[in-house]
C-alpha cells in the first residue's frame, strides 16, 4: 500500500490563481489559491502531504457538476482529479468494468448501453465524473448506482494508504453513503468497479420513462430506446448540459426529493389542500416499509416559486422548478441567498426541511479536506 508520506516534484506541477468557475456546470466561482491535476493514486497522496506540510485546506474536484464554489474561492490546494481509463472484463451473464474516478459518466453510460450491458440506462445524461457516482449513490427514474456497484479503490486520508471497499461497507443510502455521512471527505475515490448484465432488460419504472417509450418506440425497447427517452425527458427539464441553453447551466437537480413517513404525508396533504393545491395530483413513490418519496419540485411551485423565477442573476428554471441557474453573471451568493429563501417557503407551507444536494467550497470555516463529485 502507499502511504502519504514528502512529497517530491509534485510542488512543480502546481498552479496558482487559477480560476475554478470554467470547471463547474454552474459556472460561478472564485479562483483556487493553488490548483494542480491529478492523474494517478501517487499524485493524491503527494497533493495531501503537500498541504498538509503547510496546515492548508484540500479541495478534491472532479466534474464540476455538484458543486457550489464561493466568490471568494478557495484559500487552499485544489486537486482536480483526472484520473482515466476504462477496463472491462465478461464474467459470465454479466460485465465488469472498472473506470477512473474522472472518466466523465455519461460516455461510461454510453458505452455500456451501446455494449448492450444493462444496469446504468436511467442513468443516462448525468454530469459530472465516475468518482462521484457512489458518493451520492447516483441515482435517477428508479435505478441508483448501488444497483451495479461492486468496490472503489480511494486514497484513505485519515490512514494516508490506497483501500479498496466493497459494496458492503459503502452504507447506501437515497441519495447517499457513508461518504457523506459518517466519513465525508475521508477518501478520495480513484477508481469504481460495476457490475452490468449482458443483454439484460432495460430498467423502466417510472411512470413518466412508460408514457414517452408507448409514444416513441415501436414493439419492445431496447436498451438504446430507453437511454434516448432519458435523455429527451431531461434535455426538456432542461437536466442535460448544452453550452447553448442558458437553463442548463446548474448543478442539476438542487435539492434532494423528500422522504417521509405516511404519517407525515398525510398531514403534507392537509397543507396543500389548505394552499388550495389537489393533494390527489401530488406525485409519490414508494420507498421502504412506511416511507414515501415526494417530488421536491412539485411542491417547490406549489410553495409560491414559479419556474422561471429570477434573483438578481441566478434564477429557477423555466422548464424544471429543482434547478437554481446561472442567468449570466450570476454570483456564489445569489446562488445561496435564493435555496435559503426556497427551503425557508417550503418548511414554512409545507414542514420539510429541504436538504441541498452540491457540495458548498469556500463560504464558512474549512475543513482539512473538502471531496466533491
Amino acid at each position: 500500500m502507499a502511504h502519504i508520506g514528502a512529497d517530491t516534484s509534485f510542488e512543480e506541477s502546481i498552479r496558482e490563481d487559477v480560476p475554478l468557475a470554467p470547471l463547474t456546470t454552474l459556472g460561478i466561482g472564485g479562483p483556487a489559491k493553488f490548483f494542480a491535476e491529478v492523474t494517478n493514486s501517487q499524485n493524491l497522496i503527494d497533493g495531501i502531504a503537500w498541504a498538509r506540510s503547510r496546515s492548508m485546506p484540500v479541495f478534491v474536484l472532479g466534474g464540476g457538476s455538484n458543486v457550489v464554489i464561493s466568490d471568494r474561492g478557495f484559500t487552499g490546494l485544489v486537486l482536480h482529479v483526472k484520473l482515466c481509463g476504462v477496463e472491462t472484463r465478461v464474467e459470465g451473464p454479466g460485465a465488469i468494468i472498472t473506470a477512473g474516478a474522472g472518466e466523465n459518466w455519461d460516455s461510461l453510460v454510453a458505452m455500456s448501453v451501446a455494449r448492450g450491458w444493462a444496469g446504468f440506462e436511467c442513468l443516462s445524461g448525468i454530469p459530472g465524473s465516475v468518482g462521484a457516482t457512489p458518493i451520492q449513490n447516483v441515482g435517477a427514474y428508479g435505478q441508483e448506482v448501488s444497483e451495479t456497484f461492486v468496490s472503489l479503490e480511494a486514497v484513505d486520508t485519515e490512514q494516508g494508504e490506497v483501500v479498496s471497499l466493497g459494496a458492503g461497507e459503502c452504507e447506501f443510502g437515497y441519495r447517499t453513503s457513508r461518504f457523506k455521512t459518517r466519513d465525508r471527505d475521508r477518501f478520495i475515490i480513484t477508481s469504481v468497479t460495476y457490475r452490468l448484465m449482458r443483454d439484460g432488460r432495460p430498467a423502466i419504472r417510472y411512470p413518466e420513462i412508460e408514457r414517452y417509450v408507448e409514444e416513441h418506440v415501436t414493439g419492445e425497447p431496447s436498451l438504446a430506446d430507453v437511454r434516448e427517452s432519458v435523455l429527451a425527458i431531461r434535455r426538456r427539464k432542461a437536466m442535460v448540459i448544452d453550452p447553448n441553453d442558458p437553463d442548463s447551466r446548474s448543478v442539476g437537480s438542487f435539492f434532494v426529493n423528500p422522504v417521509v413517513t405516511r404519517e407525515e404525508l398525510e398531514q403534507i396533504r392537509e397543507r396543500v389542500e389548505r394552499r388550495g393545491g389537489r393533494s390527489d395530483m401530488m406525485p409519490q413513490f414508494p420507498a421502504g416499509e412506511d416511507r414515501v418519496k415526494l417530488s421536491a419540485a412539485w411542491l417547490i411551485e406549489r410553495a409560491g416559486f414559479e419556474r422561471g423565477y429570477r434573483h438578481g442573476n441566478v434564477g429557477i428554471s423555466t422548464r424544471h422548478a429543482l434547478a437554481i441557474v446561472n442567468r449570466g453573471g450570476g454570483t456564489a451568493s445569489e446562488v445561496m441567498e435564493l435555496a435559503e429563501e426556497m427551503k425557508s417557503r417550503m418548511l414554512n407551507a409545507f414542514a420539510i426541511e429541504l436538504i441541498t444536494e452540491p457540495v458548498a467550497v469556500g463560504f464558512d470555516e474549512l475543513p482539512d479536506c473538502i471531496i466533491s463529485g
